[in-house]
């Protein structure tokens, strides 16, 4: 199984010991091709392969016991929800247990069921190769979570078998071809005169064509959250993203939005008017425009519609506009940057991390409030940003930094997180430290959820359990052998930030910031 694996480029495998694994676990020591990571939860292991698959396109793999199969399912469902190919590997009960009341059993295949594509339970070796071809197979073509339960005795029966190496046919990608009515997507772009393009991940596979459009059509520019750092957020038609943070007050104005893949959070503040989406497989076209979009090789249909603009005038007081809501936008950003209070606002926490992170650094977000004054007060150049979709969890920021730092070992890999989301994964920090993985965490300690605190307050409901105790996290990270720093005085932050990036190891800042409430009420929640 694992030369099989090897032999479809798996580099990383990530999990937990466990007695049902053992057998696999002695394998993978004398397997040169892959390493082994081996994560302080099962949990913080599927955010790892979810997220080197969101990184590379590629295969992610996870392991786990019978009972620590339970842990892989929030990973497993942020890779299932936001399309990342994942693979999990379980242990089972002995074949000739299966069904009986024996500890740890459980039909593994009915807890699969909501998060995983497929979960098939191996009861005969030689099939057991053929169903790891399939799972593999079918997590790469349709970008979903496929899964393995493997009784703890089949592990070390004997096949006769050659790996073979990952079939060309699931390399090959379509070209110059696509499917949709582009007459009718023409003649919208082509009659709006207040045009808007909402910029989702999809756009990184045609950046070049997606600058033509922009130069063409002179659209209002919107960042989708996940897709942050695909186009600077200095460039003139950028407006910033959409969320409680910041809504550029021109969004109302526009009279045709072009979405260029799918946003998971936005499309809730997006007003009602023709939304052409363009895809790269009809599946993933939002039901709501499947009579107004186009789905297939995204570059070439943006050659195709950009063509298709070359007489297009652009309405010059839309323009105008643009610049204004530009203008206003710089001068919110200037404005907190010259917030001195403390504790420091996490407002100016995120306009000043902007030029102290490398430009094409990696930046895994949790979620939180903080999240929010990330996407309006962080000036992204070409940062690769990192976030839970469509799961939106809790937790995730630090293992998926850990598999990041692994796949680009030279690149900076910051971990931006509320304490409430490193509470849940706060012992991934030791992973980081075991394999000597110079990350950055940074922490927004405010004591409190703050969404949570916020939405309580809009629909009028009580608080309850809201608050989260004062630690000192930088001391538990000198505990776990990370460096550790404290953060109070703005000021600091450069001076600061230097000394953990330089650091030989995993370093966390502990940064006390003040709850700031966000100006803007969550999606249906008036205020």
């Amino acid at each position: 199984m694992l030369r099989q694996l090897a032999a479809w480029g798996i580099r990383y495998i990530f999990g937990v010991t466990g007695d049902d694994l053992l057998p696999l676990l002695s394998a993978l020591a004398h397997e040169e091709g892959i390493r082994y990571i081996g994560a302080a939860n099962e949990n913080g292991a599927a955010f790892m392969a979810s997220y080197q698959a969101k990184l590379t396109g590629k295969l992610g793999v996870c392991i786990a016991s019978a009972a620590g199969a339970v842990h892989l399912l929030s990973g497993l469902a942020d890779a299932f929800m936001d399309g990342a190919p994942v693979l999990a590997l379980t242990g089972q009960t002995g074949t000739k247990k299966i069904g009986t009341p024996v500890k740890q059993y459980f039909d593994q295949q009915q807890l699969m069921r909501n998060f995983a594509a497929s979960s098939e339970l191996i009861i005969q070796a030689p099939t057991g190769l053929r169903l790891l071809v399939r799972a593999m197979s079918q997590a790469l073509q349709q970008k979903t979570v496929t899964h393995l339960s493997v009784p703890e005795d089949l592990w070390s029966a004997p096949v006769d078998a050659t790996p073979g190496p990952q079939p060309s046919l699931l390399k090959v990608k379509k070209q110059d071809c696509f499917t949709g009515d582009q007459n009718h997507v023409t003649s919208l772009m082509q009659q709006s005169r207040r045009p808007l393009l909402v910029v989702g991940q999809a756009a990184q596979t045609a950046l070049p064509e997606v600058t033509h459009l922009i130069d063409r059509w002179q659209p209002a520019v919107i960042i989708a959250q996940e897709a942050k750092g695909i186009i600077a957020d200095s460039l003139p038609a950028v407006l910033g993203g959409i969320g409680q943070g910041w809504i550029p007050p021109l969004i109302t104005e526009t009279d045709c939005i072009l979405l260029l893949g799918d946003t998971s959070y936005e499309d809730v503040f997006l007003p009602a008017v023709p939304v052409i989406q363009l895809e790269t497989e009809v599946s993933r076209i939002d039901d709501r425009y499947l009579w107004n979009s186009l789905a297939g090789d995204l570059a070439h249909i943006l050659k195709i519609l950009t063509g298709a603009l070359q007489d297009y005038k652009p309405d010059l007081s839309w323009l105008e506009r643009q610049k204004a809501v530009k203008k206003q936008w710089n001068e919110i950003i200037d404005a907190d940057r010259k917030d001195n209070r403390q504790p420091l606002s996490p407002a100016r926490l995120m306009a000043d991390l902007a030029p102290l992170i490398a430009p094409d650094a990696i930046i895994s977000l949790d979620i939180g409030a903080f999240m929010h004054w990330f996407d309006r007060n962080f000036q992204a150049e070409n940062q690769r940003i990192l976030l839970s979709s469509r799961w939106r969890n809790m937790g995730a920021a630090l293992p998926a930094a850990v598999g990041a730092k692994l796949l680009y070992p030279d690149k900076q890999v910051v971990a931006l997180v509320g304490d409430g989301g490193f509470l849940m994964s706060m012992g991934e920090l030791v992973t980081a430290v075991k394999y000597k993985l110079p990350l950055v965490v940074l922490i927004v300690n405010n004591q409190l959820y703050g969404l949570e605190k916020d939405k309580t307050i809009d629909q009028k409901l009580t608080p309850l359990g809201l608050g989260i105790p004062a630690i000192d996290y930088h001391l538990y990270a000198q505990a776990c052998g990370a460096r550790g720093f404290k953060l109070e005085n703005p000021a600091d932050l450069e001076n600061v930030f230097s000394q953990a990036i330089a650091a030989p190891g995993p370093a966390v800042i502990n940064i006390i910031c003040r709850d700031r409430r966000l100006p803007y009420p969550a999606p249906g929640t008036p205020r």
